[in-house]
């Protein structure tokens, strides 16, 4: 295997000062740096997420010299369901990373308007937070040899560097690659997220709920440290004369639809204020843009009701790392295709269903559904396992 050393690594970043809340009150700094080139990089990785920690990581296995550079200081919040799906855990594992301060998801429950659904998984999911899943893998990333820069914006990128793109749904250079799901103003949504505590305070429920309303729907998971995470995904017609506001529009989808208000009323905030995203645009990516390889959500988004997102993300940098240093862009391009394409217009399918409600009553009626969605919307545990195997053998 060859590598390619760039003497600079091809982008220029801003710092940050440390937030106490990063990604709820983003500060900037107009100080800019270039990356140091007396520690030259294989490879930079522009955001330290679920996708690019992990890609940091097996490529510093690999003896690749690594930078990773995220805007924010960690730990941090994200917006993000924050159920690991049970097809991510054998990387992780092999990784080392301790999941057992979280607690276990064992099934779902799909709550229509008319009609409940719950079918168990084959093997056990978690529910963690990104507060603690993104530091633990920054954390891992580090100590395997990646150097780390928190804090930290990219703000160019050089045509002739390694460069991998982890930033997620949506970030600064998408604009500038000229992508484009960016000029597309008709299928946009957007998220928002709470943590909760219930009441009276109770163990987790092994289970997590969808939920479902017109034109959109929520999620609802234990995490660790006795907190709920329920977080939504809402088309932006819905949100219409809100203006920004979450509590109105949560106020609004509780009147609405009893079921909402029940669930809601069982729980209070642990948080001050919701976490809200850009926009989540539902349309075909490249994995590969002018060179620059995607991964995680920069690459392709699976609609977030599959609990598919952050398992994808850490496939995703697995399924990279035999394709960057020796830059088999197309060899890469056609994996992820292979891997991934299929799982994502199944979850549009599905998500389709569960922000229209009368129409998922009458799909909740089919007693085999839960399997088949599983099988459909993300990798056997057993094929992770096998590609993990590959990996930590070289």
């Amino acid at each position: 295997m060859t590598t390619r050393r760039t003497e600079d690594s091809g982008l220029r970043t801003e710092s940050r000062p440390t937030s106490q809340s990063p990604v709820l009150s983003p500060q900037s700094s107009s100080q800019s740096s270039v990356l140091s080139p007396q520690s030259s990089f294989d490879v930079a990785i522009v955001g330290a997420g679920p996708a690019g920690s992990t890609l940091a990581a097996l490529l510093a296995r690999r003896g690749a010299s690594v930078a990773l550079i995220d805007r924010d200081r960690f730990p941090r919040d994200k917006l993000c369901g924050e159920f690991l799906s049970y097809d991510a855990l054998p990387l992780l594992e092999r990784l080392g990373i301790d999941l057992g301060v979280t607690p276990k998801i064992e099934r779902c429950r799909v709550v229509g308007r008319h009609r409940t659904y719950e079918f168990e998984f084959p093997h056990s999911a978690r529910g963690v937070s990104r507060f603690l899943l993104d530091d633990l893998l920054l954390r891992n990333a580090r100590a395997t040899g990646a150097q780390t820069l928190e804090g930290c914006t990219a703000i160019s990128v050089s045509p002739d560097s390694v460069v991998t793109e982890a930033w997620g749904r949506w970030g600064r250079f998408d604009q500038q690659l000229q992508r484009s799901f960016v000029r597309d103003h008709s299928h946009r949504n957007f998220g928002f997220k709470r943590h909760y505590r219930g009441v009276p305070p109770r163990g987790i429920d092994p289970t997590i709920e969808l939920y479902s309303f017109d034109r959109g729907y929520l999620g609802v998971a234990g995490v660790e440290n006795g907190i709920t995470n329920i977080c939504g995904l809402v088309h932006e017609s819905r949100l219409a004369g809100h203006k920004g506001r979450w509590d109105s529009f949560v106020d609004e989808i509780r009147r609405d639809e009893p079921q909402l208000e029940q669930m809601y009323s069982q729980y209070e905030p642990a948080q001050d204020t919701f976490l809200s995203s850009e926009p989540v645009i539902f349309r075909a990516r490249s994995a590969v843009e002018q060179g620059i390889f995607m991964i995680g959500d920069a690459s392709g988004i699976v609609d977030p009701l599959t609990g598919s997102g952050m398992a994808m993300a850490i496939q995703s940098a697995l399924l990279a790392a035999p394709y960057i240093l020796d830059q088999e862009v197309e060899a890469y391009r056609q994996r992820h295709e292979e891997f991934f394409a299929s799982r994502i217009r199944w979850s549009r399918g599905v998500a389709f269903l569960l922000s229209r409600p009368a129409l998922l009553d009458i799909a909740l009626t089919a007693h085999s559904l839960g399997g088949y969605l599983l099988r459909r919307t993300r990798a056997g545990r057993d094929e992770v396992e096998r590609l993990a195997d590959i990996e930590f053998r070289r």
